[in-house]
């Protein structure tokens, strides 16, 4: 195997300081990678391209939008634009670059606090790999339309496995309509169609490290601690932290939402998350503007969330 690695990702001007972030993690614990990035307008791509870093490969929208013959007019709202885009950009990246064996796609909302090997050692031979969201078992019943597994990193092997599931996601994608028989939700995610990749594919493998992919939702099932300047979740090294949904609410608040989770930020957990925002403030770009996905909470989720809303600190306030 190759021992190159090679990750991709997609943002915009909104999700730069924290591709910024993501990016600079990496350097932190690897040297030979090369980390592809779809930008989704011109002034990302035109701040990376003047970055002196030849680890980072550009692909702009004008190319993305060419070489699939699509837009943002092409959906009925630019959320599904972009999830749509993550088979895309990994199926493009595979075949027009045939030398990668093993493509790691990560949101741009993660950051890496340790090496990614652990992680390529439990890939192994697998053809695809993804993480189980692995939330709370208190919040399974009001978690259902968010799917077993999470989009925010996935593995995907150069093969005919490999391609044969980016085809049949890109293809799930593009064919949603509102009102889809079938489908179980009335607005629209990509990451649904991961729930039957266990049945449809072979050679998928189910990523068990819980220090991967860490994020608010399964946060409350673990202790975290600090040794040595390294970050464990629970015993396991923490690797990868998914900084879903944090948001900047003013110069010194930021909302977590971990109250989906059922849990509160404190202690490490809020270390953990003032390092991260510490980072994503220090390039000096907008971190005020973010867009939140919006769909309608069922009652039984809003009549809980308000119960237990006393007794969870979801916010970290930065001085």
């Amino acid at each position: 195997m190759n021992n190159k690695k090679y990750i991709c990702t997609y943002f915009d001007q909104n999700y730069l300081p924290r591709g910024l972030a993501l990016f600079n993690s990496l350097k932190r614990f690897h040297n030979d990678f090369v980390f592809f990035v779809l930008t989704f307008d011109d002034y990302t791509f035109n701040y990376l391209n003047q970055i002196n870093e030849n680890r980072i490969k550009l692909i702009s929208i004008k190319e993305y939008n060419t070489y699939f013959k699509t837009s943002a007019d092409s959906f009925r709202d630019r959320k599904q634009y972009y999830f749509s885009a993550t088979p895309n950009i990994c199926l493009y990246l595979l075949k027009e670059h045939p030398y990668i064996d093993i493509l790691l796609y990560l949101d741009a909302d993660v950051f890496l606090f340790n090496s990614l090997d652990t992680l390529y050692d439990e890939f192994g031979n697998s053809s695809i790999g993804l993480t189980p969201h692995r939330v709370n078992p208190l919040l399974k019943i009001f978690v259902k339309h968010y799917g077993k597994y999470n989009v925010g990193v996935n593995l995907f092997r150069n093969s005919e496995i490999g391609l044969n599931c980016l085809c049949d996601w890109k293809n799930e994608c593009e064919s949603w309509y509102h009102g889809k028989p079938g489908y179980p939700l009335s607005y629209f995610s990509d990451q649904i169609f991961l729930d039957s990749w266990d049945k449809k594919h072979k050679g998928l493998k189910v990523i068990e490290n819980i220090g991967v992919n860490t994020c608010y939702w399964n946060a409350g099932n673990y202790k975290f601690r600090k040794i040595d300047a390294v970050y464990y979740v629970n015993k396991t090294p923490l690797i990868i932290f998914h900084f879903s949904s944090l948001v900047k609410e003013s110069e010194i608040r930021w909302n977590t939402y971990s109250i989906y989770g059922l849990v509160s930020i404190k202690g490490i957990l809020r270390e953990i998350y003032q390092e991260y925002i510490n980072r994503i403030e220090s390039y000096g770009l907008n971190n005020m503007k973010r867009e939140k996905i919006k769909h309608k909470d069922n009652l039984q989720k809003q009549i809980f969330t308000l119960i237990i809303k006393p007794f969870i600190n979801q916010y970290v306030i930065m001085k």
